[in-house]
């Protein structure tokens, strides 16, 4: 690859593959470098560090999954759009599997834009939950329950967890969120 072809998207994208080779934690600028065919100093043109080029994953990440639900979600409300909400979020996590921390890096980077584009997806569900005359406080807690419901159970799923064969993984997950969207009101 050029330099005229080297954009930060391109790198991002690039970076994100050879996570999915190697592993996130072993994915450095030197090996990023190696895989662009580049010298390394050259990723410094567009990412100050290793941190920024996942601060600028991480927003890519996000920009990527709103697109998705915003298309996905049009027309939708309420149990329908929250359970599409969960499927496309558990599919989306698992294309991006290796780099899939990332989505939940926005506190400790403390990066304004990443901070925006997460909100945005968290409003997404909140909007979602508004059909159900929810209280600001009952809102709070359900919102934050459907995000820790999706995270945690896609976390322990890539650990390796629920692999007892009376479930397939479709009909676990979906069962989950069936419980979740059977406590709404």
């Amino acid at each position: 690859m050029t330099k005229r072809d080297l954009t930060d998207q391109k790198i991002i994208e690039v970076y994100i593959a050879l996570a999915n080779e190697i592993t996130l934690s072993a994915a450095t600028f030197p090996r990023l470098a190696e895989k662009l065919g580049i010298k390394t100093p050259s990723l410094y043109n567009h990412f100050k560090n290793l941190t920024d080029l996942k601060v600028q994953t991480a927003i890519y990440l996000h920009t990527t999954l709103n697109k998705r639900l915003t298309e996905d979600l049009i027309g939708q409300s309420g149990r329908q759009g929250l359970r599409i909400y969960a499927m496309d979020y558990r599919q989306f996590a698992d294309e991006y599997r290796h780099v899939y921390e990332l989505l939940n890096t926005v506190p400790s980077f403390n990066n304004a834009e990443l901070e925006k584009i997460g909100r945005k997806n968290n409003q997404i569900i909140l909007k979602l939950l508004e059909t159900f005359n929810l209280s600001n406080k009952e809102l709070l807690i359900k919102s934050r329950a459907f995000r820790s419901l999706l995270n945690g159970y896609i976390i322990l799923e890539q650990l390796g967890y629920f692999q007892n064969g009376d479930l397939t993984d479709g009909e676990s997950f979906s069962g989950v969120v069936d419980e979740f969207l059977a406590s709404l009101a």
